[in-house]
């Protein structure tokens, strides 16, 4: 069964005995970490045991097919349930997954973690059409949810964050839960022993190489600068950033420009529209961002929100590389910016 964003969170603090095997998978490999991690601790209350806990690989799977069954029907030495903790990186492990959900000995609970898995991956389609199985998505943080991960990480420490520096985390993290709580973590440790986060601290803390090195392609983008988006592009690709990542901080860009635009219309200067915007714009990207102001008329900021949209929605339905899909968008948007 396929099992909604709401009822995911109820089943991995209560899961239902029923369900046999749980496929845990998503963009989100933070939140899928801690999704599989809340659930296995159901089960064994130390995940390291070995007498009770049981890992291994697709890869390890599909050469001996056998093993899940066996392994499914295998008793603790030292009593209580056991758990199957299978990580997958894509294999087709649905001939000997169906084999045990067909009739599933023994009664541990078989946990599949995965990455992100199109709705055409044969693993997801069988648990998400059988009966005692669940299939559990992760993505990444919406506002809501990330809101409440970050009052509760600060919270635990006693500390709060202001309304300015809280807008400011909303937009810069979110893309990986285990990301954005090494980032609060860090946050908390410049605070020190202040309990209050203004924007300058949150800025000052998470303001790093990697979230500056996303708004320099968006950026680069926006200006027109080809050879710069071709030079910082490649190499966040190269260095695992997510496309999807990349390509919605573009799209929270332009729709910053979009606002920003609108206060022109309405007789304010670019500079107070600019300063208007929350979070505010980074001074050392506060004079592009004015240039960008004059390049951008709100039909061509229309039109770079619709190629940012279907470039996501290419991303997720297409099975056509991500990496293409992002580069191609930025191309084109640069493109348009030389107009």
């Amino acid at each position: 069964m396929k099992l909604s964003a709401a009822k995911s969170k109820t089943f991995i603090q209560n899961p239902d005995p029923n369900i046999r095997a749980v496929l845990i998978f998503g963009a989100d490999r933070g939140l899928v970490y801690e999704s599989v991690r809340a659930l296995g601790e159901t089960v064994v209350d130390d995940l390291s045991d070995p007498f009770r806990v049981s890992e291994f690989s697709g890869t390890e799977l599909k050469s001996d097919p056998a093993r899940l069954i066996d392994e499914a029907a295998s008793q603790s030495l030292t009593g209580g349930r056991r758990l199957l903790l299978i990580r997958l990186r894509g294999e087709d492990i649905s001939d000997p997954l169906l084999s045990f959900l067909d009739d599933p000995v023994g009664d541990s609970l078989v946990i599949l973690e995965a990455g992100e898995l199109t709705p055409r991956s044969p693993v997801r389609k069988l648990v998400e059409k059988s009966d005692n199985a669940a299939a559990i998505a992760c993505y990444s943080d919406n506002d809501r949810d990330l809101s409440g991960l970050i009052n509760s990480v600060l919270n635990k420490s006693g500390k709060r964050v202001s309304h300015d520096g809280l807008t400011y985390l909303l937009s810069n993290l979110g893309s990986d839960r285990m990301v954005s709580r090494n980032e609060l973590d860090k946050l908390i440790l410049y605070l020190g022993d202040r309990e209050e986060a203004a924007l300058e601290d949150v800025v000052a803390s998470i303001g790093d190489s990697g979230i500056l090195s996303l708004d320099e392609i968006v950026y680069a983008a926006t200006d027109g600068n080809k050879v710069s988006l071709e030079k910082n592009l490649t190499r966040a690709l190269v260095e695992g950033t997510s496309p999807i990542d990349i390509i919605r901080t573009a799209n929270r860009h332009f729709q910053r420009l979009q606002l920003a635009c609108s206060h022109v219309k309405n007789g304010q200067s670019s500079t107070q529209a600019m300063k208007s915007l929350r979070p505010p714009v980074m001074f050392m990207f506060a004079d592009r961002f004015k240039s960008q102001l004059d390049r951008w008329s709100d039909v061509k900021i229309n039109r770079a929100l619709s190629v940012l949209t279907q470039a996501e929605i290419d991303c997720k339905s297409t099975g056509l590389p991500d990496g293409a899909i992002c580069s191609r968008a930025l191309m084109s948007l640069s493109q348009a910016a030389r107009r």
